[in-house]
């Protein structure tokens, strides 16, 4: 029994060494190989999967407030309308789902209302600025950058409005689903990805990164938009039915439950899209 755990222990070992040195010789080959060990390596040098936490603990926390501000004027207003708040809910996504559990406007009454929603308008400002800062720091972790910390109002108001834009085209975007079929799902993919793409190579522009042309945070943003797509799927189609069923056993618990597992994906795309960025130009720098 000895000699089997022992020569099957030897074996394990050389077919370590054979893959490790199978492995460096494509690497040496191939150049998107190559490309996938640097940011498999940037990723372990800075910890992605804790900054993916972190990131993912503010981005929760910020949008507590957002949802609750959004879904209860837009509630009020719906229900002044005559229309249904739920469906407009379940209409929003993640955000829906969240909402579901922050946004109670049948029950308070108008100066109630108000006082919350100006509570949370300033809860929601702190919290802007503390993604904010997060956001900074990975990148300048990420990107070996010096320090440069987000200063004066003005990109908390481009963060809350950009927060506010995804949303409104995030609930347009099912409604275009809802109403099309299959091709409504065809466009509403292809709208998630154009606008995704967009959007991060911008904010990838605006946020810490080595002198480099804009070009090269493009494979960044392709990341991004790829992973934006994974999450509208995964919303529409696994988590809101999920919640739905499992509300009654799990409640709010459940629900925040899944919210973090979301934020988490999301915080990982985005760690990882900065260490795709920041692996592929030290790759060309080193060439």
């Amino acid at each position: 029994m000895r000699r089997f755990v022992a020569r099957r222990r030897q074996w394990l070992a050389s077919e370590q060494t054979r893959v490790q040195a199978e492995l460096e010789t494509r690497r040496r080959r191939s150049g998107m190989v190559d490309a996938g060990f640097l940011v498999q390596e940037l990723d372990a040098r800075v910890g992605g999967g804790i900054l993916a936490g972190a990131l993912a603990f503010r981005i929760f926390l910020f949008m507590v407030p957002v949802v609750y501000v959004i879904f209860t004027v837009l509630g009020v207003v719906s229900r002044a309308l005559g229309h249904d708040p739920a469906q407009l809910a379940r209409d929003a996504g993640i955000a829906g789902i969240l909402a579901g559990t922050v946004v109670k406007v049948a029950d308070q009454s108008t100066w109630t209302l108000v006082t919350l929603i100006l509570g949370a308008v300033v809860t929601m400002f702190i919290t802007a600025g503390g993604l904010l800062k997060a956001l900074y720091v990975v990148h300048w972790l990420v990107w070996r950058v010096p320090r440069v910390r987000p200063a004066g109002l003005a990109p908390k108001l481009v963060l809350i409005g950009f927060t506010l834009l995804a949303s409104a085209l995030g609930i347009a975007v099912n409604d275009v689903r809802n109403a099309a079929g299959v091709a409504g799902a065809v466009i509403a993919v292809f709208l998630v990805t154009a606008l995704s793409f967009a959007g991060w190579w911008w904010v990838s522009w605006k946020l810490p990164h080595a002198p480099c042309p804009a070009r090269a945070l493009i494979p960044g943003a392709l990341l991004m938009a790829v992973g934006a797509d994974v999450l509208q799927l995964l919303t529409t189609y696994w988590i809101g039915h999920l919640v739905a069923r499992k509300t009654s056993t799990y409640g709010a618990v459940g629900i925040a439950l899944a919210v973090l597992l979301w934020v988490y994906i999301l915080g990982r795309i985005m760690v990882g899209s900065a260490g795709l960025n920041a692996a592929l130009r030290y790759r060309r720098e080193n060439r």
